[in-house]
């Protein structure tokens, strides 16, 4: 009895608790680089932008030689690591109501706190905002807090909403003009780059061929049994692609990897 004890033990201590995926050690690897090169924006002389998962245009911000932050992430991440129930409290001690979302009261009470983002880095202050709005309301009030607090220009591009699921050339029209008109200007003048549509383009096809293998990713659930479940979706598979990888070779590397695997 007690050989087989010992035996049971030594089979559990070489056999690893938890083994990651290729794409998960891609996504984890892609995560520290970005933490890191925020860490090091204002030194290097980088321009920061602040913008929203919904409607974002990370493509456009790149090739403007900026880097994105997404404060619903921050957020987001902080729940998961716990932080947030103190940065919620901070935000309504300063008066925000306790009925205001939590995601607002979150990032607000982050920033108080030193700004210091969920992997503990400090996040640069933005140059600009860029709200992308696409339907709620509380994202238009969540970055005039946030023009209050940093004093930075913002810039909005407003998504409109598809009552009946179809898209309309005046709707596509509107979002261009907006787009030209508006936002390529405003990254352009924070800045000091001239937007190389050439480079525009190529993280436009990079963003093409990630989406290509995240919706076969997607398509695969179809299969029974399913070889992927809600949770990785959710938190792993969709990531890169809604915030600060889309138009990049790590993206695109990312889904492919996700792709061989499933």
């Amino acid at each position: 009895m007690a050989d087989e004890k010992r035996a049971g033990s030594a089979k559990t201590s070489t056999t690893p608790l938890v083994q990651k995926d290729e794409s998960m050690e891609i996504q984890k690897r892609m995560l520290a680089e970005h933490a890191e090169k925020l860490w090091r924006a204002k030194e290097e002389g980088k321009k920061v932008v602040y913008t929203f998962v919904p409607g974002n245009l990370t493509e456009l911000i790149l090739a403007a030689g900026a880097l994105p932050v997404y404060p619903e992430i921050n957020a987001l991440q902080s729940g998961m690591r716990n932080l947030s129930a103190d940065y919620i409290q901070e935000a309504e001690r300063i008066g925000h109501s306790e009925d205001v979302c939590t995601y607002v009261k979150c990032d607000v009470g982050m920033m108080l706190k030193g700004n210091v983002g969920p992997t503990g880095v400090k996040l640069p202050e933005p140059d600009l905002l860029l709200l992308s709005y696409t339907g709620c309301f509380v994202f238009m009030k969540w970055f005039e807090n946030l023009k209050q607090y940093y004093n930075c220009p913002c810039v909005m591009l407003h998504v409109p909403y598809q009552a009946d699921g179809a898209i309309t050339d005046s709707m596509r029209q509107y979002v261009v003009d907006q787009i030209s008109e508006q936002v390529i200007p405003a990254l352009e003048k924070v800045t000091g780059n001239k937007i190389d549509m050439g480079e525009l383009r190529r993280r436009m096809e990079l963003s093409r061929q990630a989406e290509d293998d995240l919706v076969w990713a997607l398509q695969s659930a179809k299969r029974k049994p399913s070889p992927i479940d809600a949770y990785f979706v959710g938190v792993y598979y969709i990531g890169p692609m809604f915030s600060a990888f889309r138009g990049t070779e790590d993206a695109a590397e990312y889904y492919r990897a996700l792709r061989r695997e499933i």
